[in-house]
């Protein structure tokens, strides 16, 4: 499975710590460590980092022991998973809509 590592700027030497503890044979390096793209305002060397890689459930599970709050694991999920989660979302959401009639500026109520 995919996933998708997000830290912040300062953790990037606990993060290389955590992946080079892993055995080379668990993990395959998709994306390298790499600045998450920049925000208008935002100066590039404290913007956090990310990584993508493919491994299993528990070696991801090691970033997040060694790692704790400060790293965001995201699975790459499936359309169908996408789409199921699209659909327990909009039982849970309510639309509403509030047509106001347009008035004359130059009258008072």
């Amino acid at each position: 499975m995919k996933y998708t590592f997000t830290f912040p700027y300062d953790q990037e030497k606990v993060f290389e710590g955590v992946v080079n503890r892993l055995d080379p044979d668990e993990y395959t390096v998709i994306e390298p460590v790499h600045p998450v793209p920049v925000k208008e305002g935002e100066k590039e060397r404290y913007v956090d980092r990310e990584a993508i890689i493919e491994m299993e459930p528990e070696a991801a599970s090691t970033f997040r022991f060694r790692m704790g709050n400060s790293v965001k694991i995201r699975r790459e999920r499936t359309e169908e998973e996408l789409a199921e989660e699209k659909e327990i979302n909009d039982r849970h959401t309510i639309k509403v809509t509030v047509h106001v009639p347009m008035s004359d500026p130059n009258k008072t109520p």
